[in-house]
């Protein structure tokens, strides 16, 4: 299995502990992790540059979704990967 695929594979399994994990990491690690799976969904965030307020204005939407929001994530997800 090539690198990219994995890659999208584990970024597109969107559970709590994610979440949770995403919310926890430095400012860098989760810039770093959004550039990564925007790249991998043809999205380019390179040039962007962002303030703490953003990265924390990022951490408040993702700690504020609820079970509902992260089981929709899923199923979109689902949905984009299967091509429907």
């Amino acid at each position: 299995m090539n690198m990219r695929k994995r890659q999208r594979g584990n970024l597109m399994k969107i559970d709590r502990k994610r979440i949770n994990n995403l919310c926890s990491m430095s400012d860098e690690r989760l810039w770093g992790s959004i550039k990564l799976f925007a790249s991998i969904n043809g999205v380019d965030v390179s040039k962007k540059r962002v303030t703490p307020r953003d990265m924390a204005g990022i951490r408040r939407v993702l700690s504020s979704l609820t079970d509902g929001d992260i089981a929709r994530i899923g199923e979109l997800a689902d949905t984009y990967k299967n091509g429907r």
